[in-house]
């Protein structure tokens, strides 16, 4: 029985010793993500100035959109590219939208994380009411 006890504490060093080393060689961590706030959303209508995709790799990779709400330009994160993709839905410069989603700030700049985007008669449903990104539940993890 001494033995037993005088083995845990080695073998819970060991062990603790071994989960840092295995995290320590795991790849690096995924960019940071804005967190979506409930007590920032905002229900606006705008009007889309621009498009872009930010790469993989980078913190928000995926589509944004430029949009303008009266006088405010606002930063738009609808998503990743492979998700959006899956709707068939394309926008343009000048498409009138109507955006859901928590205006938050990440890394000093204003962006908002859709929640819902209406264009026309088509409704992208991107995160849940709590703000959990629906991607998670279609897009595959990415493979080591």
């Amino acid at each position: 029985m001494k033995h037993f006890l005088s083995f845990a504490p080695a073998l819970t060093l060991a062990l603790m010793t071994s989960s840092v080393l295995i995290a320590g060689a795991a790849k690096d961590p995924a960019p940071p993500e804005p967190k979506y706030d409930t007590a920032t959303v905002i229900d606006v209508n705008a009007t889309i100035t621009a498009q872009r995709e930010v790469p993989k790799g980078s913190p928000m990779a995926g589509l944004h959109l430029a949009v303008k709400v009266g006088s405010e330009d606002l930063d738009v994160y609808v998503g990743p590219t492979e998700f959006v993709k899956i709707f068939e839905v394309t926008f343009k410069k000048g498409d009138s939208i109507h955006l859901i989603g928590s205006k938050v700030t990440f890394q000093e700049a204003t962006v908002v994380l859709a929640r819902d985007i209406t264009l026309g008669t088509i409704t992208l449903s991107l995160r849940d009411n709590s703000g959990e990104p629906l991607w998670k539940f279609f897009l595959k993890p990415p493979v080591g």
